[in-house]
């Protein structure tokens, strides 16, 4: 009884606060890596945009479930019928392929291309009638966000296009920004692990207090701004001291490795980086791989809706990704429970648990979303204010369109 008033209690305070925002529709397409297992329920080690990703496991997914390819189209459509994808731009052809294989989608090659199509031009100018609802606008635009967000007046040129991960750009250039969304809300903050944002300054003492603020054995460090695993380093607490003395330093016999996970913090620009408790989902064994017992990550993908002044989650997909040891193999940390992304150590999610993560998630996605347009809006309100440092494809986009 106690559960039900406070899951109703909740639901009130949510809606009233997704009441009161007033921003034009927004969708995201997102995927998540995540950590599950039944004690902790969710714990979300990564967000990021999808089109980063290559879904390589969607084909060890049940047979019964649609694609995330086709899913992700389906889903749009109940939006919007109508939509132009830039394919240069989007890491997953065979999004692209699905995408443009349907008869109300159209694909450029490049941002160029889109530019000159003069059937894009007209319908990308008429405004909507209400830009609080999906099906006003001319149709949907997918397109990498670094390609278009320097033409600092695009939205104010073309109104009537919905542009894909519009409010997940900025979080997309900064792992650090996207975790600090989790730290502002109750809920976000119970399905990320416990983790710390640490300045490069290197101490005797830093591993002693890092291990004192996050509690546990294991840790996993990350850079900021790298993507695909890159300089991702899991490690236990006896070797916590020398992975950090590296990665501050750039000194030890650490330079001497071409493991990306090292190699990736040769080059890091930023003056900090984050370092998390490591969490384990409960170990699966996967069958085609000599029913071996692996540590797995679970992949989901969504999209997140802003519609008519509401949210909405939509999961396309997901299934487990596995590093490329067992824990049956050597004991090696970091190869046992860091994931490749490589066939075949995919394996499907049974529906009982990805029904658990999809109810947890459904919960805290909405909420994530309102804080990331929430930070959107703030940063246009800023930018308004400070002269574009992009002039050249502000040129570009007037040789190209002519206005």
């Amino acid at each position: 009884m106690v559960r039900i008033i406070l899951s109703f209690i909740f639901a009130c305070l949510l809606n009233s606060t997704h009441a009161r925002e007033k921003y034009p529709v927004d969708i995201c397409y997102m995927v998540a890596d995540l950590k599950y297992n039944a004690q902790q329920g969710v714990k979300i080690c990564e967000v990021q945009q999808a089109c980063l990703s290559l879904f390589n496991g969607d084909s060890f997914r049940n047979k019964h479930e649609e694609s995330i390819h086709k899913e992700f189209l389906d889903t749009l459509s109940r939006y919007n019928h109508h939509g132009w994808v830039v394919a240069n731009t989007i890491a997953d052809k065979k999004l692209v392929s699905t995408l443009a294989q349907s008869s109300l989608w159209h694909s450029s090659k490049d941002i160029i291309e889109l530019l000159r199509n003069s059937d894009f031009m007209n319908r990308a100018k008429q405004p909507p009638k209400d830009a609080y609802d999906c099906s006003s606008y001319q149709g949907f635009l997918y397109i990498n966000w670094s390609q278009l967000y320097p033409i600092y007046d695009f939205e104010k040129r073309f109104p009537g296009m919905i542009v894909l991960d519009k409010s997940s750009f900025p979080f997309w250039i900064d792992k650090y920004k996207m975790t600090q969304l989790f730290a502002q809300d109750p809920l976000l903050a119970t399905i990320k692990p416990r983790w710390g944002n640490y300045k490069k300054i290197y101490t005797k003492e830093l591993a002693k207090q890092i291990a004192l603020d996050l509690g546990g054995e294991t840790f996993v460090i990350k850079p900021r701004g790298e993507f695909l695993g890159n300089g991702v380093i899991m490690t236990k607490k006896d070797t916590l001291d020398a992975i950090l003395h590296y990665i501050i330093t750039k000194e030890g016999s650490l330079t001497q490795s071409t493991d990306s996970s090292y190699t990736a913090w040769k080059e890091d620009p930023f003056d900090s980086f984050i370092v998390e408790e490591f969490v384990a989902s409960d170990p699966i064994r996967i069958p085609h791989l000599e029913n071996k017992i692996y540590q797995p990550t679970m992949r989901v993908a969504f999209l997140l809706v802003y519609h008519n002044q509401q949210h909405q989650v939509h999961f396309l997909g997901g299934y487990w990704k596995t590093p490329y040891l067992s824990l049956d193999e050597a004991d090696d940390f970091m190869y046992q429970n860091k994931d490749i992304c490589e066939a075949p150590f995919y394996l499907a999610v049974d529906p009982d648990t990805m029904q658990i993560v999809q109810n947890q998630l459904r919960r805290a996605l909405p909420i994530l979303h309102s804080k990331m347009l929430e930070y959107c809006a703030n940063c246009r309100e800023e930018e308004q204010h400070i002269p574009t440092k992009n002039g050249g494809l502000k040129i570009m986009l007037q040789e190209v369109t002519g206005n």
